[in-house]
């Protein structure tokens, strides 16, 4: 039997610092992987169902997307943090303020003003897996529209967002909204960079249908990172687990991210971390790469230390934690706030 190979030697560093698969599948073989297998085999990271956990997880993390956008989007409108008598109370206050940024833009003036309703934001998921940024978005009164290859997994968890979604390829998607003259507030591209053909062409499509002052939101897993190279190099872990073939065709960090983001016409506002979960790997009775069985608490784990700052800490303080997260290289995933330059 022959010898598997390493997964490290099946991609290489390019000249923007950032990993690519050395091989890469031919649209179409990508195109019917994620049309017809990808939900249906369970092979992505998205799941049949969602603790109660899970889903505070995922709108505490929108809720603070949302509130870095705002200050973007506004930047003479956004909100100083508040003086409150505790912690939580800062942190309800910080949300009700900095998410009604977001809500003013689209405010009705007094009918006495004789002022017109301005438009509502503008938000393309590029991507959209389940739904949940659209279902948000939506409810803070944007107007939403997703793309992805397959609409398996939205109509499972938000059906009643099928009409708000184009299925098919992303970039014949993308080169539609283009000759159709769209533009938008907020690009979304949550976990999609990874897994597409030429991450280039993707951000150059993004900027041609970003108005001017807009935000593209680009979620990457942080691979191959100072953090993981160490711990492979340390025996910690005895294999590369973040290469993860064929459904990640590139492979970003900190500095290849903003150098694509550079090179395709894109300045970096903001570079968010998350909770650094690969610090469970130098603790051999949380090292879920040799032990599987721990991974389930290792998650676990994760999702109550972003819970509980998400809930009881002000969200300027928590973005500042992420933000330092991504500075010294933790951070399972990097969250970019980019503006077209």
């Amino acid at each position: 039997m022959s010898e598997q190979p390493n997964p490290a030697d099946l991609v290489h560093r390019n000249e923007l610092g950032y990993y690519e698969v050395t091989r890469k599948p031919t649209p179409e073989e990508l195109r019917d992987y994620y049309a017809q297998r990808y939900y249906q085999e369970n092979r992505s990271s998205y799941q049949p169902t969602y603790s109660e956990a899970e889903r505070e997880h995922i709108e505490g993390k929108l809720r603070l997307r949302h509130w870095v956008l705002a200050q973007l989007l506004n930047p003479t409108e956004a909100p100083a943090a508040p003086a409150a008598a505790t912690v939580s109370q800062a942190a309800s206050a910080t949300i009700e303020t900095a998410l009604a940024t977001s809500v003013a833009a689209a405010a009705i003036a007094s009918p006495a003003t004789g002022a017109a309703k301005a438009p509502a934001r503008t938000f393309l998921d590029v991507g959209c897996g389940e739904g949940w940024a659209l279902d948000y978005f939506q409810r803070q009164g944007w107007d939403v529209l997703g793309l992805d290859f397959s609409s398996f997994s939205l109509e499972q968890f938000h059906p009643g967002l099928r009409g708000r979604l184009r299925a098919g390829d992303l970039y014949d998607g993308l080169q539609d909204l283009i000759a159709e003259g769209r533009q938008f507030d907020v690009l979304w591209l949550d976990n999609v960079l990874e897994h597409v053909l030429d991450p280039a062409e993707l951000l150059r499509r993004c900027r041609a249908l970003t108005r001017p002052g807009g935000v593209l939101l680009v979620d990457v897993p942080n691979d191959f990172s100072p953090l993981q190279q160490h711990l492979l190099a340390a025996g910690h872990i005895d294999r590369p687990f973040w290469v993860a073939l064929p459904d990640h065709l590139s492979y970003f960090g900190a500095e290849g991210l903003r150098n694509l983001a550079t090179a395709t016409g894109w300045r970096t506002a903001h570079l968010l971390g998350d909770q650094p979960i690969d610090l469970n790997l130098f603790n051999p009775a949380t090292n879920y790469v040799r032990d599987q069985t721990a991974g389930k608490a290792a998650h676990q784990s994760r999702l109550e230390q972003d819970n509980f700052l998400l809930r009881t800490a002000p969200l300027p303080a928590v973005a500042a934690y992420y933000e330092a997260m991504a500075g010294v290289g933790l951070g399972r995933s990097l969250v970019a706030f980019l503006q077209p330059i």
